[in-house]
């Protein structure tokens, strides 16, 4: 018990050894020996730059890397019928010119019987550009390309037919516009019976 009677001495130590349930002992006169640090607040908000321009350097591509090219892959251009030149200066003989055309596709159709009902409202346009012939309502342009276009059949050429037929179309709608139906199911009846014939060659 002697113990008991001690006091703490200048630095606030007991000279005895304290017990296991008693409580700390703190010395409130004792001088704080780090200093105050600033509190970093992290929730704070950064002020947006006004100006545009930035200090930051800037970055220097590396010389190792491919050079991706600044504009995209252009589109193939759209293929159109080639246009069909004027041939005002061409002298044609029209009466000649309208026998072998309508004698071409004639034949043709009547080798054709695969055609069936279709075979009929063929003929009928291929009269109407008849009529339209003898009355002068075609110019020598459309007849100098409808004789190219028989003969191109005639030749079995039947791609360059189909390049005539789409020019026309094109160039002279309002004049072809009523009978060249006809004419292009011809031309295209010969483009497959032409893709079948080279397929049993094969």
């Amino acid at each position: 018990m002697e113990n008991c009677n001690r006091t703490p001495d200048q630095y606030g130590k007991v000279p005895y050894d304290p017990g296991w349930n008693d409580p700390p002992k703190f010395s409130y006169n004792a001088q704080q020996t780090t200093p105050n640090r600033p509190r970093n607040f992290l929730n704070k908000r950064v002020a947006f730059p006004l100006s545009g321009s930035t200090t930051s350097p800037a970055v220097q591509p590396a010389s190792n890397l491919p050079v991706i090219p600044s504009g995209l892959p252009t589109a193939p251009p759209l293929k159109l019928p080639p246009r069909t030149q004027p041939h005002e200066n061409i002298d044609v003989d029209s009466e000649k010119a309208l026998g072998e055309v309508k004698d071409i596709l004639l034949s043709i159709l009547d080798n054709s019987s695969e055609l069936g009902q279709k075979a009929s409202d063929i003929k009928r346009r291929i009269g109407l550009m008849e009529d339209m012939w003898t009355n002068e309502k075609l110019n020598k342009n459309v007849h100098f390309q409808m004789r190219e276009l028989a003969y191109a059949l005639r030749n079995e050429e039947p791609q360059k037919a189909d390049e005539i037929h789409r020019a026309l179309m094109v160039d002279h709608v309002s004049a072809v516009g009523t009978w060249m139906p006809g004419v292009k199911q011809l031309v295209h009846h010969c483009i497959a019976r032409t893709e079948l014939l080279a397929l049993d060659k094969e």
